[in-house]
């Protein structure tokens, strides 16, 4: 766009003073009406964003609503069941035919004993129409024709901020550096910064918020957003930033705390502050699209807002908000890029001969360990899909992925899938959570490539994750009580227990149902029951 506008300029310089000037001095011209009309945008910009926080503040100066606190949500808690090793079970048999009771004969002597023609006995056991005959193959168990379904939704883009922020540069700051998950961030502070908080109550934070709009502080919105971009950070990866910043630059203190919920809310999130007369503190309260396990939440304008650091039993929440503020996410769409620290090797060995290594990044494993556990729509099983969803990192894809297509080369659909999914039962250990963990815990994809257990679930999403990138095919999460499994939609026929959703059939494959093929279901799992989790 900027490119398209200085071209055209340059060419309207060109018609216009083509005979008074040379094609320098066009070029020169341009380039200064552009760089007007720029500023002259911006200070529009400029204007938009200090009227709205303008108003903002004047929202603050109304009296804060007193909310009662509620109960964190506790995940699911269920007993897992057991892995299972597949046995072939026996192919089915003809039955026999009826036969007449046969006449009551004196035993004939030895020699008089006739002997029926071998063909003609074989033809008596025989059905009269071929047809009929039992075929020995594997059947489907089980056809759900309504299942449960739950359809995960696409990711919402990153909230925008209230107004594109350009920092005057000869204005002066101060550098604050964190390192975030083993990478080197540095943004900027006016210098000097005065900005403290001191008193807790309408009118004095109000004020604190007009000074934060001054523009001096325009570089720190700008460093922060800037930041997002270049770091490719999830919602949750953002917060953690500001935080991290705020916090190395004041303190773990009010000022931190009131410095955060002005830099998301410049940022384009729904955030609120609140404030405990008992405790005299500050809380950053987040409003998410997904329900967060484990965390204390405060209900204002009908949703949730989660309190990040801490609860009080008089929380009182400031009502302002700003336009097309944009609820917090919890899905991952892509990689973030956080600097690189490998771990050993790692050697993952299947039954069937599918050998490999890995090696991740240790930052990003870091970081998915604070990452919180949530779900959609009031339904807890849906906790699986951001896991499931979250891409694995190229690093990842650039080692592992070639070893494994080495592999599935030359091979069918199924054949393709059926090599994952022993690779995915047999090459790693299952382990109970509750005795590595001390509780129920979901793993991403890339954390099960890394530790030394893994359990039902991760195997699922892992699972997933692989037959999406490897082989292309569509895969749900099928959940069982106490059992996490997957279903592949092929392109081609697969024979074995499906689930029928939208005339589309998908295949169960079980990855803790250790040795079994694409399509057998583990022993007392029941497919009319359980839920398809369309990912």
């Amino acid at each position: 766009m900027k490119h398209s506008l200085l071209s055209i300029l340059l060419l309207c310089a060109v018609g216009a003073c083509a005979q008074n000037m040379s094609f320098e001095e066009y070029k020169k011209q341009a380039r200064a009406e552009y760089s007007s009309f720029k500023s002259a945008r911006q200070a529009e910009f400029d204007a938009f964003r200090k009227q709205v926080n303008a108003e903002y503040a004047e929202f603050m100066k109304k009296q804060w609503t007193l909310v009662e606190e509620q109960p964190a949500e506790k995940p699911i808690e269920e007993k897992k069941i057991k892995p299972q090793v597949f046995v072939e079970e026996p192919l089915p048999q003809p039955e026999p035919q009826p036969q007449t009771e046969p006449e009551v004969q004196t035993q004939p002597k030895q020699d008089t004993i006739k002997t029926e023609p071998q063909e003609e006995k074989r033809e008596a056991l025989q059905p009269a129409d071929s047809l009929n005959t039992p075929k020995l193959t594997f059947q489907p168990k089980v056809i759900a024709i309504q299942p449960v379904v739950t359809v995960i939704p696409i990711p919402t883009p990153t909230p925008e901020p209230i107004a594109p922020v350009v920092p005057e540069e000869q204005k002066p700051s101060k550098t604050v550096a964190v390192s975030f998950y083993g990478t080197m961030v540095s943004i900027g502070f006016p210098e000097p910064d005065p900005f403290s908080i001191t008193t807790l109550n309408e009118n004095a934070l109000a004020d604190a918020w007009n000074q934060l709009s001054d523009e001096k502080y325009d570089v720190t919105v700008s460093n922060m957003l800037d930041a997002r971009k270049n770091l490719k950070l999830c919602d949750w990866g953002y917060l953690e930033l500001v935080k991290a910043i705020t916090e190395k630059h004041y303190g773990k203190n009010n000022t931190a705390v009131y410095m955060q919920v002005y830099l998301l809310t410049q940022s384009g999130y729904r955030v609120r502050m609140a404030f405990s007369k008992k405790q005299s503190r500050l809380f950053l309260l987040v409003a998410s699209q997904y329900d967060i396990f484990n965390m204390t939440y405060y209900r204002c304008d009908g949703q949730k807002f989660y309190a990040i650091d801490g609860k009080a039993d008089d929380m009182h929440i400031c009502p302002a908000a700003v336009k097309n503020e944009k609820s917090l996410s919890l899905q991952i769409a892509q990689e973030q890029k956080l600097d690189k620290e490998s771990t050993p090797k790692r050697s993952l060995n299947s039954k069937k001969g599918l050998s490999t290594t890995v090696s991740v990044n240790k930052n990003a494993i870091n970081f998915f360990n604070d990452y919180p556990r949530a779900y959609l729509n009031g339904d807890p099983t849906t906790c699986w899909a951001a896991y499931a969803n979250t891409p694995l990192d190229k690093s990842v894809k650039n080692t592992l992925y070639p070893q494994l297509k080495a592999k599935l080369e030359g091979l069918s659909e199924k054949e393709a899938v059926g090599q994952i999914l022993n690779w995915v039962q047999t090459a790693f250990e299952y382990e109970y959570d509750d005795k590595v963990w001390g509780g129920d815990r979901v793993f991403f994809a890339l954390e099960t490539l890394y530790y030394p257990y893994c359990d039902c679930e991760d195997r699922a999403i892992l699972f997933s994750r692989l037959v999406r990138d490897l082989v292309g095919a569509k895969v749900a999460l099928l959940y069982y009580p106490g059992h996490l499994a997957a279903a592949v939609q092929f392109k081609d026929q697969v024979n074995g227990d499906y689930i029928l959703y939208q005339n589309k059939k998908y295949v169960v494959c079980d990855p803790t149902y250790i040795g079994a093929p694409v399509g057998r279901t583990m022993k007392g799992m029941d497919n009319q029951k359980a839920k398809l989790i369309i990912l």
